[in-house]
């Protein structure tokens, strides 16, 4: 068969281009670590370390939001930690101001400290994380969760009940914070109580059942009816109380006591009331209170604590204590459910790093070059390469004429 010195060539180069390309290849699977350099190489191969690679970074991304979620739990945590410190204390000063031998100047002392543990709460509840989210209010995170009334003399959360959770897996939702409606907001109502006329009768007012007091206050108020009482006395141990619209209620004087819904008045002993003397007293509207509204409230019953408060500041204590409880329980929750997600974020960690490495060799198995094999194919290949070579270099020399 007769070749044409083109035809000749041509081959030559076709086979030296093709030895090229397989070196070039086996070179890029070492350099790129891969045997699959593309879709043609192993199409069912190549679709599935696309879908193995989108499950690693989905878990990539699930492990950058536990490290979020880690740090908004901790920072709660903390800050939590801190506020139940606080109560503690404010409850420990509650219990010394009930000593019955403090004095107005020593109920004031503690007053003052409450005060400071007042403040102390209050930038507590407004904390911020790194970003100057606040962390208690809810999705409203760039509004100050806290604030002070001065109409009411209280404090008021305005944030919202939600929870914003994080992502730790393909079903698995986390809370990474709480709202502060649930860890220190409502924990109980205040009435506001006011002598109105013939106070010098009255020696003592005591709040004997907080729950009826509120119960029928609020009930007045929501039949039009008024809480302005006077008590007329029909005799030295008999009166009646009368509002101005409701049947008037009669009674007997108990152990010096004027007892009405939850209030309890003791008669002065050295100035107690005759036949047709009377006095009157006044009840506000009932107020939400919260742990903010409620030390503030101790601490101004404590500095009003002399002779012209009646001693109202002993039941002050009494709610005081009972109210730091309830809050010291419902931070306590707060805590525990802080605590039982981080376990469950740890958990889903773990699982989260065996899928990876599952994963990850799964893909390997596919996709991943065998260095032994490919090094062994680079050096045959540059064998083959260089022999093609030398054998166009020596043929392309053969000429009738180095014979003639």
């Amino acid at each position: 068969m007769r070749l044409s010195t083109n035809l000749f060539f041509q081959r030559g180069l076709d086979s030296l281009q093709t030895s090229q390309n397989q070196l070039d290849k086996i070179q890029q699977m070492l350099t790129k670590q891969t045997k699959i350099l593309s879709p043609a190489d192993d199409p069912i191969g190549n679709s599935q370390v696309l879908a193995l690679n989108e499950k690693i970074g989905q878990n990539e991304q699930f492990e950058r939001n536990s490290v979020t979620l880690e740090n908004n739990l901790r920072r709660e945590e903390s800050v939590l930690s801190s506020i139940t410190d606080a109560i503690q204390k404010a409850r420990t000063l509650a219990v010394q101001a009930g000593n019955g031998s403090y004095d107005q100047t020593n109920r004031k002392a503690i007053a003052a400290e409450l005060r400071n543990i007042e403040t102390s709460i209050f930038d507590l509840t407004n904390a911020q994380d790194e970003s100057g989210e606040y962390i208690f209010a809810g999705y409203q995170n760039r509004t100050q969760p806290m604030e002070f009334n001065d109409a009411d003399q209280a404090y008021e959360y305005v944030g919202d009940q939600g929870q914003r959770t994080i992502q730790l897996s393909p079903t698995l939702y986390l809370p990474a914070n709480d709202p502060g409606s649930r860890a220190f907001s409502n924990v109980s109502k205040r009435v506001d109580f006011e002598l109105t006329g013939g106070n010098n009768f009255i020696e003592k007012v005591e709040v004997t059942d907080r729950d009826a007091l509120i119960a029928d206050t609020e009930a007045r108020i929501d039949a039009g009816d008024p809480t302005d009482f006077t008590v007329n006395f029909t005799g030295p141990d008999t009166y009646e109380i009368d509002d101005g619209v409701n049947p008037v209620v009669t009674g007997t004087v108990t152990d010096g006591k004027v007892e009405y819904n939850g209030m309890a008045l003791e008669l002065n002993p050295d100035n107690m009331p005759a036949a047709g003397d009377s006095f009157s007293y006044s009840i506000g509207e009932p107020v939400s209170r919260n742990l903010l509204t409620q030390i503030r409230d101790l601490a101004t019953a404590l500095e009003e604590s002399g002779p012209e408060s009646k001693g109202f500041h002993e039941s002050e204590i009494a709610f005081a204590l009972d109210d730091f409880n309830t809050v010291i329980s419902d931070l306590t929750d707060t805590q525990a459910s802080v605590g039982a997600r981080l376990n469950v974020m740890d958990n889903a960690k773990l699982s989260n790093a065996d899928i990876e490495i599952v994963n990850k060799k799964a893909r390997a198995d596919i996709s991943d070059v065998d260095y032994s094999e490919a090094v062994t194919d680079l050096v045959k290949n540059e064998t083959i390469y260089s022999a093609a070579q030398q054998v166009f270099s020596r043929v392309s020399r053969l000429s009738l004429f180095d014979y003639l």
